[in-house]
């Protein structure tokens, strides 16, 4: 009995001395687990840093580094353009059929100046055209906005003849600025000069020019009549082929051919000096401007009588080099006012 006892009483002290281990234990778990959570609050989110490694990895352009600067867009190419704009065409079909019939007044309200001489040469120049048919105009941009350079092409029809002379002249036409477009016809300055000088360097400028050039010659071969009036009013004899070429008549023309006529008394360039005259005068007679001063060079345009024209530079061999509606030519000394 009384080990009962005993027995009974250890029993009871080691559940006591358990109960309190335990309690020690689970305390001390509790402080663990509670470390360990302000430890993990205290560190940065794990999903979040490699992220933010990623961006950093993938992206090595920082703010730091400035934006690239966009590539300038190359200015657009002034083409040549063929009956493209339908109020420029009608503009230069009235100025054609104005200048073709001498209507200097009608003339006046679409050109921006129009003195009394210029009137006059109109005048006088329509008494010899007919019409300007198959009028064609070709533009290109001017120099300043919504301002066009025209390349006009037409058959100039001459009175009494049958044969059309193929002709090409250029004009500026001015920004519509309420009051509708003009067709500039006093003197160009030097700015327009070269500008149209430029763009006469296009090969399809160019082509335009060397088209109208042969049609022309063409058709003074094919009609004496209209050689002959070439001839008289300008100076210029058509080339033929030799066994094409009419018998020549020495005794009848002398008195009537310009000294232009003379191929042998003209260089081919100005090899003499050279005098500087830029002034404004004006052509004695109707003449041939050309692209060389040689009567064997081909013809620019024809410069009428009585129009104005700059005379830039005069050499001592009998030529000048001019300026006429902006375009670039030689034209004979002696038929210069």
């Amino acid at each position: 009995m009384e080990n009962n006892n005993k027995n009974t009483s250890a029993i009871k002290e080691l559940l006591t001395n358990y109960k309190i281990y335990l309690a020690v234990i689970v305390v001390l778990l509790i402080i663990i687990v509670m470390l360990l959570k302000d430890r993990s609050a205290g560190e940065p989110p794990k999903e979040q840093t490699p992220v933010a490694e990623e961006n950093s990895s993938e992206d090595p352009a920082s703010d730091s580094q400035e934006p690239e600067a966009p590539e300038e867009e190359p200015e657009p190419e002034n083409k040549l353009e063929a009956n493209t704009h339908g109020s420029i065409d009608l503009l230069i079909q009235r100025y054609c059929n104005y200048i073709a019939s001498g209507d200097v007044e009608n003339l006046e309200e679409i050109v921006d100046v129009l003195s009394d001489e210029e009137k006059e040469s109109i005048r006088n120049r329509a008494s010899f055209i007919e019409s300007f048919d198959n009028v064609a105009c070709y533009t290109k941009d001017g120099p300043v906005e919504d301002s066009y350079i025209v390349f006009v092409c037409y058959d100039m029809k001459l009175i009494n003849i049958e044969t059309s002379a193929p002709d090409i002249i250029c004009l500026y036409v001015s920004p519509d600025e309420g009051d509708g477009r003009r067709i500039h016809y006093g003197t160009v300055d030097e700015g327009m000069q070269d500008y149209v000088a430029e763009l006469e360097q296009d090969p399809e400028v160019k082509a335009l020019y060397d088209d109208v050039s042969a049609r022309y010659q063409a058709a003074q071969e094919s009609d004496e009549t209209l050689a002959a009036f070439v001839q008289k009013i300008t100076g210029q004899v058509a080339e033929v082929e030799p066994e094409e070429a009419p018998e020549e008549t020495p005794a009848e023309e002398p008195e009537e051919a310009p000294a232009e006529e003379t191929p042998e008394e003209a260089p081919q360039e100005p090899e003499s000096a050279a005098a500087a005259q830029n002034r404004q005068t004006r052509v004695s007679e109707t003449v041939n401007v050309r692209t060389e001063p040689s009567t064997e060079s081909a013809r620019v345009t024809l410069a009428y009588q009585g129009d104005e024209i700059t005379q830039v530079e005069s050499y001592d061999n009998g030529w000048s080099k001019v300026e006429y509606k902006g375009q670039s030519g030689y034209v004979m000394t002696e038929y210069l006012e």
